[in-house]
Order: structure tokens, then sequence, then C-alpha cells
């Protein structure tokens, strides 16, 4: 049995093989609500944190970071992240360290600072710096022991991170209008990204060949274009869930499975949570 934590907080269980799952609420989020945060896996655990708030006040930052061990149900706060306040960053983890980046500060900037976490030692390094411009909504993932970023703001490009020497090289771009807000995960040796905001919202979806360097439009998910939605790949499938039309602030519940074997999307039972 394998178990995805969705930062609502409930756990979607999955169980092999007939993909039967279903969703239990877990111990709240240890820190203050926001959106726009940045999540990725070490181990087995998760780590959380940054992004902002500014529902019917100031824009409130973030970079507060927090560590989730499904083992106790329970939430600890970590080191903060070193690249300060912090909202819409990219990340990804590769082995026991996780890598995050880019995004948007408290002075409305958009950086290209990226920087390594270790939960051994609780500690944040500065890592070389992204090679692209500044951006905030990009997406991240990892792949056979390197790590990929791209698209974010009104950009398209990709890079590749090799950790072993600290080094970025640009790889090719996805082949679309520059995009926010998409969703990326790393899934039977490829990347996929989809969803996101172009002009609009979007429901394309592509995939990444980390062997051709070469990117390969696939199946659209599902029938309604959204855009800042929840991925993540289990047990030889993709799931895309929630996000909103970006025109009317419309938020969704609904739920898509992803099958690369037959380039198909299956609509599942909804999150059981408020739309977001």
């Amino acid at each position: 049995m394998r178990i995805i934590y969705l930062f609502a907080f409930f756990t979607f269980t999955c169980a092999a093989p007939s993909l039967a799952f279903d969703w239990d609420q877990k111990t709240d989020f240890g820190g203050t609500a926001r959106h726009r945060t940045t999540a990725l896996a070490i181990g087995n655990k998760v780590y959380f944190g940054l992004g902002h708030y500014n529902s019917a006040g100031p824009n409130i930052l973030f970079d507060d970071w927090w560590e989730y061990d499904p083992a106790t149900n329970a939430w600890t706060q970590k080191a903060n992240y070193l690249g300060g306040l912090m909202y819409h960053a990219a990340g990804f983890s590769i082995g026991n360290i996780g890598y995050v980046g880019t995004g948007r500060n408290n002075g409305a900037a958009l950086v290209n600072t990226f920087y390594s976490f270790d939960p051994t030692t609780n500690t944040w390094t500065q890592k070389a710096n992204f090679p692209g411009a500044g951006r905030r909504g990009g997406v991240g993932f990892a792949i056979d022991g390197f790590g990929y970023i791209g698209t974010g703001s009104n950009y398209s490009d990709f890079y590749k991170y090799n950790p072993s020497n600290d080094s970025w090289t640009a790889v090719a771009p996805m082949p679309t209008a520059g995009r926010i807000s998409a969703v990326g995960f790393e899934l039977g040796g490829y990347g996929y990204v989809g969803t996101g905001s172009t002009v609009g919202a979007d429901n394309d979806f592509w995939r990444y060949d980390p062997n051709a360097n070469s990117w390969l439009q696939m199946a659209d998910v599902g029938p309604t274009p959204r855009q800042e939605a929840s991925g993540f790949a289990l047990m030889g499938k993709g799931y895309i869930l929630t996000g909103d039309d970006y025109s009317s602030g419309n938020n969704f519940g609904d739920m898509w499975e992803y099958d690369p074997l037959t380039n198909s999307w299956t609509q599942l039972e909804d999150f059981p949570g408020t739309a977001r």
C-alpha cells in the first residue's frame, strides 16, 4: 500500500492492483494557511513551506519550512528557507536532499536563486543559481539523479541540474507558449508537465524524454482547463486534481488519473476537501 499526502491535509490511499482508493483527513498543517507553496518528499517524510496569503488584505509571504511524518501524523517546523520570504518556488528531491529555487520574493522580484536542504542536519545551502531568468510558478521534478526546473512566469525554457558538480545545462524547451502554475512530475523515467496558464487556463499535457531530449504532446487532462492544480505520480499512474479556471476564480475539486500505457485519463472520485 502506498500513500500520497495532499496538502489539504488528507491522505490518498491506493491499493494495487485495483487502484481502489480512499481519503483520510490528517493533522492540519502546523503553520499559517497559504497558497502557492512548495512541497517535496525525502524518504518517508514530506517537506512543505514558503507561499503567501493575500486575501482581503496585505500580501503576506512566508519562509518557514515544515516536515510531516506520516508515522506520527505530526508536523515539525524546520530551519527557515535560506532564500528568505518567497512564494511560487519550484522544488524536487534527489536521494536524501531536497532542492528549492526560483520564485517571487517580498520585494516582488522574480529570482533565480537555488538552495539545497539536508534534513539530517536541518540546514540549507546555497547552490549554483538557476540559469534562466527569474520566475515564479515553474515546475520541478527529478529523473535518474538529475533535477529539472522549467516554465513559470511567461517562459517555456527548461534546465537540468547535476548535483554531483552543482551545475545546470539547458535542455529542450517545452514546445508551447510560456506558462505559469502548471503541474509537473516524474513517471516511468519521463517528465510530465501539463495544465497551467499561457494566455488563459490550459488542459494540455506533455511528456519529456531525457534520453532523446524531446517533448511529445499527450492526451489532454480531462475537458476542463485549469491552473494551480496539484499533481503526483503513484504506482505507475499520474494524478492531477483541484486548481482553478484562471479567469473567474472558480475552484475545482475533481481528480483525474493518467495511464501512460494507454495515454488516457479517467475521472476519479472528487477530492473530499474544499475545492481549491
